[in-house]
């Protein structure tokens, strides 16, 4: 990952044959902080020489890729050890699709027609899962991590939160990685105070922020929230 004004960029690669879809591709990942775009193919063997060439942090790979299957650049991809992750986009949604993605661990699977509330959960979910290479991690931590054994946690929302606003706010102190004040959170998020206050209580029922009182000069208290360890779980939880 590279960094542009403080802030760690992601890149991206494309395989994708609709140059119409491409476009839509472009213009979704442009509207989503920390993600650039640092090139596109519309075959395989233009991909497999872009992810040599630029060595993306992340894939945005078509299954159809005129009548060649993208997943044997997934393939390649896992065998040659590249340090490249993969998201599908595809219209692709038969079983056997699903499974080899799956297999080959792709981070997410977004089946076409997509929204772009959906494309941008898709990022944020993958940017609050990378890991700071220079941290060292206890067992507590990967059993957290891995959802200890691999059974992911659910949530039941309750009536009035919605899991894509929810994401937002839960990744977008994640990414602060700090103490965010109320007022800060709503300026970034584009949530108004009432909406904001009803998701935040959420959370602390849930244990997914803390919050801190921040007396000032003027004797009135000021709250700050900060993401706590088990946010990034939420953003990979099942919801009902």
């Amino acid at each position: 990952m590279e960094k542009k004004e403080g802030i760690a960029l992601i890149k991206v690669a494309m395989i994708e044959d609709d140059l119409d879809v491409a476009r839509f591709h472009r213009l979704f990942l442009s509207k989503v902080a920390g993600f650039e775009l640092i090139g596109e193919a519309h075959t395989l063997e233009q991909g497999i020489h872009l992810i040599q060439k630029q060595k993306p942090d992340l894939l945005l790979l078509d299954v159809f890729v005129g009548q060649e299957n993208g997943l044997d650049v997934l393939k390649r991809i896992r065998a040659e050890d590249t340090n490249t992750d993969v998201i599908l986009i595809t219209s692709a949604n038969d079983a056997k699709t699903v499974q080899t993605g799956s297999r080959y661990g792709v981070v997410d699977y977004l089946i076409k027609p997509f929204s772009f509330a959906r494309f941008q959960e898709a990022l944020n979910r993958y940017r609050a899962s990378q890991l700071d290479a220079n941290v060292s991690f206890t067992q507590q931590d990967v059993d957290r991590l891995l959802h200890k054994g691999g059974q992911r946690k659910v949530y039941a929302l309750p009536k009035g939160i919605a899991k894509e606003t929810a994401i937002r706010v839960l990744s977008c102190l994640i990414e602060a990685d700090d103490w965010l004040a109320a007022a800060e959170l709503e300026a970034r998020t584009e949530i108004s105070h009432v909406s904001l206050r009803k998701y935040m209580r959420f959370f602390e029922e849930e244990q997914l922020v803390e919050k801190k009182l921040v007396y000032q000069s003027s004797g009135r208290p000021l709250q700050t929230y900060k993401a706590s360890p088990e946010a990034a779980l939420f953003l990979k939880a099942s919801f009902i």
